[in-house]
């Protein structure tokens, strides 16, 4: 419950400067996270970003005082944070599909975007075996997906799809040492310490070959859970799991510019993440 309370008083805190430049790292300070792992447990519990919420509210606001008030249309742009009359005149001809003008003019409705609520909801109780262990430094060689956003759940499937049709899967598995079959990868792209929503994937194994790409993943320590299938949509689950339950309650952080590790072996999967100290 208090988690779900803190991240309500970072919605109510967004309200409240909504005209304003808006911190994440002070909104972090309010749950007692890095700005990195906020932004993170925003997009898992919303499925959007910390950045793209704070953009509709401040249109969905600005468009209430261009139907409602006689104030300059420049002066609503520069009170909601954009630096021109055109950056806002696009922002807001793909949120409300007319622009700021036409808007006051017509009686075309307009998009409201609300305010978001976190309520603590009583969920089916889930068991999760973990590990917490020093990994030393490894160097891995696989395939990419290139640069994707990090729900692009297609572009995965596809360097799936692509490692299975021309057997770089099955050089993997035969590579490898018949317990730890393979391996998934995604290295978030940060910038500044903050969340992009991006980052690149490879599903890759340990033993070198010339057209493969090396993947370095520097020694750290590292919690491992382990879910009993293969299933993307459970993959999912487990890391907004551990992002909104388990990290907060456990006394670490995630340790950022780390990737993510997924470990495959014959019937189940390990999904790690970096941690240090809280």
């Amino acid at each position: 419950m208090q988690y779900y309370d803190n991240l309500n008083k970072v919605i109510d805190t967004i309200e409240k400067e909504l005209t304003s430049k808006i911190d994440y790292n002070e909104l972090a300070k309010i749950v007692g996270i890095s700005s990195y792992s906020l932004q993170r447990t925003f997009a898992f519990l919303t499925g959007m970003t910390l950045t793209e919420y704070i953009r509709k509210r401040r249109l969905s606001k600005a468009a209430e005082e261009i139907k409602v008030t006689d104030e300059k249309i420049i002066d609503i742009a520069i009170k909601y944070q954009y630096d021109s009359p055109v950056s806002f005149s696009n922002a807001f001809k793909r949120m409300h599909g007319i622009s700021p003008a036409n808007a006051r003019k017509s009686n075309q409705k307009l998009k409201v975007f609300d305010k978001i609520e976190f309520k603590s909801a009583i969920e089916e109780i889930k068991e999760f075996k973990y590990r917490i262990l020093e990994m030393e430094k490894q160097k891995f060689y696989g395939i990419t997906t290139g640069v994707i956003k990090e729900d692009d759940s297609k572009s995965i499937r596809d360097l799936y799809e692509k490692s299975r049709k021309f057997d770089v899967m099955s050089y993997f598995i035969q590579s490898s040492n018949q317990i730890e079959l393979y391996y998934g990868i995604y290295q978030p792209v940060i910038k500044n310490c903050e969340y992009t929503n991006k980052g690149i994937y490879y599903i890759a194994g340990k033993e070198r070959r010339e057209d493969l790409i090396e993947v370095e993943v520097p020694k750290g320590l590292w919690v491992c859970f382990t879910l009993p299938n293969k299933e993307q949509k459970d993959i999912n689950d487990l890391y907004s799991y551990m992002y909104t339950k388990w990290l907060p309650s456990s006394g670490y952080k995630e340790a950022l510019y780390y990737p993510q590790l997924e470990i495959y072996y014959e019937d189940f999967c390990e999904i790690c993440v970096a941690i240090e100290r809280a």
